[in-house]
């Protein structure tokens, strides 16, 4: 990784250079003074790419969120004819209110 020069104050450093020293900030467990210093950076100059940093990193992206479904989310209610109800709560009951509905369609009762 490059130097630069305190009292060269032509040479400028890319995004790709700015990225590279701000990550080995990161883990160098230094403070940024301490992290400028040894890297002849200009402390100020420094710290605006920090700040840069942390603002541009603040702009919320996509997150996956789960939520918890509300109570009775995942129950299902079937109205028949006549009032009579059917509540179903699990993936394993759909196939015997199936069962259900069907026998009474074709008794003539539903």
């Amino acid at each position: 990784m490059k130097k630069f020069n305190a009292h060269s104050r032509a040479r400028r450093s890319n995004t790709s250079q700015r990225a590279q020293l701000l990550t080995a900030f990161d883990r160098s467990g230094l403070t940024a003074a301490a992290f400028a210093r040894k890297h002849q950076l200009n402390y100020t100059t420094f710290c605006g790419w920090r700040q840069r940093r942390s603002q541009t990193a603040a702009v919320p992206g996509f997150v996956q969120v789960e939520l918890p479904a509300p109570a009775g989310a995942n129950v299902l209610i079937v109205e028949l004819v006549g009032g009579a109800r059917m509540r179903i709560e699990s993936a394993d009951q759909i196939v015997l209110a199936a069962a259900l509905v069907h026998q009474l369609h074709t008794s003539g009762l539903c």
